[in-house]
């Protein structure tokens, strides 16, 4: 379980203790609150329910004639018929206190009379009443809602705080039974008083042993919620009637006194069945409370139930808190063996409480029957001396006390220093695993005088036992097969284990694992296990795990250090292997690495050279046709010229010779188209030039220098080497260069950043209708001060995917076809733009193009064009 869902289930938990901690708490105000309207209010000297019904509640000096009372209904008041309790209670208000009425009662089918004076309700009465059952409520609701926030997750504690609200707001909402003018109100505490009966039983299924119920088990945890549930129907259907018929609520007392019949014989079969002492210390833990709180209000439901009641309830509940706290403390509190420890305790305290105020009312008497006088004019003296004294003697009195207890609670003294001394002393010598366990069983056995002690040890999931009968023999075997469930299906803990035929069953741990079990067989004496033994128990356990892990240990080291030389050279032989496997593959990597980057320079080479081969192609075309024309105009010239040269040696007809020649060879034509034709090869060799210029730019890549470089014509050189594709694409391809000073920069190196952002916009706006790109240059911020220019080429591509955007920049990684690129030219690009100490960002919308922006601090101011 991961650390957000142990959270998640951990709130899960306290949700439902913390809506009824509000709800609790809003109830229990509001019922305060409106039970303070009684103080000072003047009443007929009894209580009515809405249905002008007396309950069950009221003081011991009102009213007198309770068995007579209670139960029966008002019929009138000085002969006039009412319904319901405001008629009587707004009758007897509109009267001074102390005035006579003459009430009619119903009971049972018959009718009588009774004058009764009105009174005052007083503080005296508030607190017999209200106060008394807010009190009860209040502590139900306290110890239910402590128990669920101390376990959250326990079944027990969840039902116990379903016990605990019902049988807590059951008695505070009878405030409002007892009040005209909440007619809701009173129905909800009628319906918690029809299942106060089911959450005891509902608790009597699950306690003291907490047990889920299984499939076939929860039709008997609702049995009693469906009788409460008929019970509130009954109930709600009978008493508002006119006249009420209040049968139900006697079966609803019944089935109150039920239900404590039930929780006692529940827990005396408990008793009985389970003989492992937590379940029956549990038990006894509920004892005091319960012999003490159950026979009052067993008494009271079933008095109510068959006569009508004739002793008010609330104070029958007064000592269910008492009962309720046990319970509460035996669910809550882990370490259930402090109940001895309490009990005892408690027992010493007050038996020496006992002794000091026996001790010193017998020297008051005393010196009052030898001095009379000197003792009542000196008692401050007297008491002053006697506290003096009873500082001096109470150490030794109480270690008197504690030693008449111990010895009324355990027949033997355990001397745990003296055991705890002599394990300590035999765990620190021994470093073989059966002497430990011969040892720590003999030392158990002797000190606490055990029928059986056992070690149970984990080694590789074998499980082995030694066992030390009373006879002190030590047998060892394999441990049963119970055992091993238990060690396999218990959590680590430090509360003991109750399982089989063991009334202890520790865990042996070292740093948190289980190695093993230490199994305690009964006292000789009979005496159950108290918190001193647990806590001796507790810490020769961890001395006997961490003696145990040592020996294991030792005989670890002892077989390591026999076969230690064979291990050492079989590691270094492998060793050896391992490191010439991972030099190879090394080394391979590095060739691979190597082939990658090498076939991507090629990869690009390749694109130049089908550029550059396309570009030289056409000025060497020029230069290549100019020469053969060039040279038909110099024959066509050196003809022109022998005739000149006859004419001028006086040969006959030369001047008609030379108009021929000149008609021949359009000599005027190649005098004029000449100039024309040189300038043509001039243009083309100039061309190639410029291409041999920014080969021999991007051949000095690899060098690393640094020159005064402009963005624009180092850009423009980039594009001139793609001019093949660039023409075969036709994009419209816009400059925008606002960067025009030269820079300090690794142009050579920048050559290949630039061809390859280039030609991926250029495979990016392959196949749109109309391709554009935009190149710009500026200053970042706008501020040549920045010291950072920016390069921004832009294309209407189609975009790169959100989820490939981080990756573009890894080496091999690409979305091209396979054999149609190498995923290394970004990363190149990047590694160039990082060695100019820049960086480069890509901003991209899938089918509206990309925009990459390549910045490029500049260390040295621009420098001069």
């Amino acid at each position: 379980m991961t650390t957000e869902t142990s959270r998640r289930a951990t709130w899960r938990a306290y949700v439902v203790p913390i809506l009824a901690l509000l709800i609790a708490a809003a109830m229990a105000a509001y019922a305060g609150s409106c039970s303070l309207r009684w103080l000072g209010a003047t009443f007929p000297g009894f209580l009515l329910m809405p249905n002008a019904a007396i309950p069950t509640v009221s003081t011991f000096d009102w009213p007198q004639d309770r068995s007579a009372l209670f139960h029966s209904v008002v019929v009138a008041v000085d002969g006039m018929p009412v319904s319901d309790s405001a008629a009587v209670y707004t009758r007897v208000a509109a009267q001074p206190v102390g005035t006579s009425f003459r009430y009619t009662f119903s009971k049972d089918g018959a009718f009588f009379e009774r004058t009764i004076a009105s009174r005052q309700f007083n503080r005296r009465d508030y607190l017999q009443i209200y106060g008394l059952i807010l009190f009860v409520g209040g502590s139900y609701l306290v110890l239910g809602l402590i128990v669920a926030f101390l376990q959250p997750g326990g079944y027990q504690a969840r039902v116990f705080l379903l016990q605990a609200l019902v049988a807590g707001l059951y008695p505070i909402t009878a405030v409002f039974l007892h009040l005209p003018n909440f007619p809701w109100l009173s129905r909800v505490n009628l319906v918690l008083e029809c299942f106060f009966a089911a959450t005891w039983i509902h608790l009597a299924l699950v306690f003291p042993i907490e047990r889920r119920p299984s499939q076939r088990a929860r039709l008997l945890h609702v049995l009693p919620y469906g009788l409460g549930l008929a019970l509130a129907v009954l109930v709600l259907s009978n008493v508002f009637d006119h006249p009420p018929r209040l049968w139900p609520l006697h079966i609803t007392y019944l089935y109150h006194a039920s239900s404590i019949a039930f929780f006692l014989a529940a827990l005396a079969y408990r008793y009985r069945e389970n003989r492992e002492s937590l379940t029956r210390l549990r038990i006894k833990a509920v004892l005091p409370g319960l012999i003490a709180a159950s026979v009052l209000p067993f008494f009271a439901f079933v008095n109510n139930a068959i006569s009508g009641g004739s002793f008010p309830v609330q104070f029958s509940l007064l000592l269910i808190p008492l009962l309720q706290g046990s319970v509460a403390y035996a669910i809550s509190i882990h370490d259930l063996f402090d109940i001895d420890r309490v009990v005892r305790w408690s027992f010493e305290y007050a038996l020496l409480s006992l002794v000091v105020v026996g001790v010193y009312s017998f020297a008051l008497e005393v010196a009052a029957r030898l001095m009379p006088g000197f003792a009542d004019q000196h008692r401050e003296a007297v008491s002053l001396l006697f506290v003096f004294a009873l500082a001096v003697g109470l150490n030794p009195l109480r270690a008197i006390v504690q030693e008449a207890i111990d010895r009324a609670f355990y027949r033997t003294r355990l001397d745990y220093r003296a055991t705890v001394s002599e394990v300590s002393a035999l765990m620190v010598t021994l470093l073989d695993r059966h002497e430990i366990i011969a040892q720590v069983t003999r030392v158990l056995s002797d000190a606490m005088h055990l029928d059986s002690t056992h070690v149970y040890l984990i080694d590789n999931d074998h499980y082995t036992q030694w066992s030390r009968q009373a006879d002190g023999s030590l047998v060892e075997g394999e441990a049963p097969e119970f055992i091993r469930q238990c060690l396999a299906a218990t959590p680590i803990s430090d509360t003991p284990i109750e399982r089989g035929i063991f009334p202890l069953l520790l865990p042996l741990r070292f740093r948190g694992t289980s190695i093993g079990a230490l199994g305690l067989g009964a006292k000789r004496s009979g005496q159950p296990f108290d918190s001193d033994d647990l806590a001796l128990l507790r810490t020769l356990a961890d001395q006997t795990a961490i003696a145990l892990q040592n020996a294991r240990s030792y005989e670890a080291l002892d077989e390591l250090a026999q076969t230690l030389d064979a291990k050492v050279r079989e590691q270094t032989a492998a060793l050896r292997t391992s490191n010439r496997d991972l030099s190879r593959a090394y080394d391979e990597l590095k060739s691979a690495q190597a082939q990658l980057v090498q076939a991507e320079k090629m990869a690009s080479i390749g694109q130049l050279v089908a550029g550059v081969a396309h570009e030289l192609n056409n000025p060497a075309s020029f230069i290549h046709g100019g020469l053969a024309n060039l040279t038909d105009y110099l024959t066509r010239i050196e003809a022109a010229l022998t005739a000149y040269e006859d004419i001028v040696a006086g040969a006959p007809d030369g001047v008609g010779v030379l108009e021929s020649v000149r008609t021949r060879t359009r000599l005027p034509y190649v005098r004029r188209e000449l100039p024309l034709l040189v300038e043509i090869c001039t243009e083309g060799s100039e061309r190639i030039r410029k291409i041999v210029d920014d080969l021999r730019l991007f051949a000095r890549a690899e060098r690393g220098q640094r020159a005064p470089t402009v963005l624009g014509d180092s850009i423009d050189a980039s594009l001139r080497l793609l001019g093949n594709r660039l023409s075969s694409l036709g994009p419209v391809v816009e400059r925008d260069y606002g960067v025009a000073e030269s820079l300090s920069l690794d142009g050579a190196q920048l050559a290949h950043v630039w061809t390859n952002l280039v030609t991926n916009a250029l495979d990016a706006i392959a196949g749109v209708a109309a391709p554009r790109l935009l190149i710009r240059t500026f200053w970042k911020d706008d501020a040549p001060a920045s010291h950072c220019v920016v390069v921004s080429i832009q294309d209407n591509g189609c975009g790169i995917a959100p989820e490939f955007r981080e990756k573009v920049f890894e080496p091999f990684f690409t979305t091209k076809p396979i054999g149609a690129g190498t995923g290394l030219g970004l990363s190149i690009a990047y590694g160039a733009v990082k060695n100019h100490g820049g960086w480069i960002d890509i901003e991209s919308t899938v089918g509206s193009g990309t925009t990459v922006l390549v910045y490029l601090p500049t260390a040295e101011s621009a420098l001069p064009s």
